[in-house]
């Protein structure tokens, strides 16, 4: 999470000192220390958005006494989905102190987060959560007998490595986004549009195969993170329509 967390507010405070210090009135370095203050409240408001999302989630586990469980972020449970949103929360208000233009900063920072994100599920990996279903060996479109799967699930069962689907994921829609963002950024509020449908569209997917432990969402939903990803794919492909037909608006009907 240090090395995510490091590695993508590095890459946006870079672009920050390039694209947003102009035109704020400051020097490169000006931008890039403060997309580093900024950087500080989004890891503290990340962590606690990604513990409460959590707790809310799984809050049998903290009944009879042991409402006190809630505070020890050490012994694990944080949702990503929790966090994102504590990042915006923070970054949104952070923005209008600092007077920074909103849509643009946030067209900047869209890819970094998949990128982030990506590193972050090695450690899920590593650490052994957020695995997938009881595999079915030598059955469907993959040979799952030769190692495409995850061996450390707590009931030691080879299990669907979905922490590494997710990262290719992640990896690929951050070399997608970076790519069209020269384009996408002329439009306000399309690249992290953009973002929010095609993360919403991977996770509603892989949360088909995350392991079931039989407690759905609302009924319809696997999860509190697959019905948060249906509502953000529903939101952002609002805000795409929006943002392209407030920008043909924006536009003079005669060349200037």
């Amino acid at each position: 999470m240090a090395v995510a967390l490091g590695f993508s507010i590095f890459l946006f405070a870079r672009d920050a000192g390039t694209y947003i210090a102009p035109k704020v009135n400051l020097n490169y370095q000006q931008g890039f220390q403060k997309a580093f203050d900024l950087g500080v409240y989004v890891i503290v408001c990340s962590l606690l958005g990604a513990r409460i999302f959590y707790v809310i989630e799984n809050h049998n586990q903290f009944q009879n006494g042991q409402w006190l469980d809630a505070f020890k972020i050490w012994q694990g449970g944080l949702v990503f989905y929790g966090g994102l949103f504590g990042a915006i929360a923070v970054a949104w208000y952070w923005f209008k102190v600092e007077k920074w233009p909103f849509s643009y900063a946030f067209d900047l920072v869209a890819p970094y987060i998949l990128l982030g994100h990506a590193i972050g599920r090695v450690g899920c990996f590593l650490n052994g959560c957020c695995y997938g279903n009881v595999a079915d060996l030598h059955q469907g479109i993959f040979d799952w007998g030769h190692g495409w799967v995850f061996q450390g699930g707590e009931d030691q069962l080879p299990h669907l490595p979905t922490q590494l689907w997710e990262l290719a994921g992640d990896l690929a829609l951050f070399f997608l986004l970076l790519w069209v963002r020269r384009w996408t950024i002329r439009t306000p509020w399309l690249t992290i549009s953009l973002y929010g449908l095609t993360y919403g569209l991977l996770r509603y997917i892989i949360e088909i195969w995350r392991l079931d432990r039989s407690v759905h969402f609302l009924v319809t939903f696997r999860s509190a993170s697959q019905a948060t990803s249906a509502v953000l794919i529903v939101l952002s492909l609002g805000a795409i329509l929006w943002a392209i037909t407030k920008n043909r608006s924006d536009k003079p009907s005669h060349p200037i």
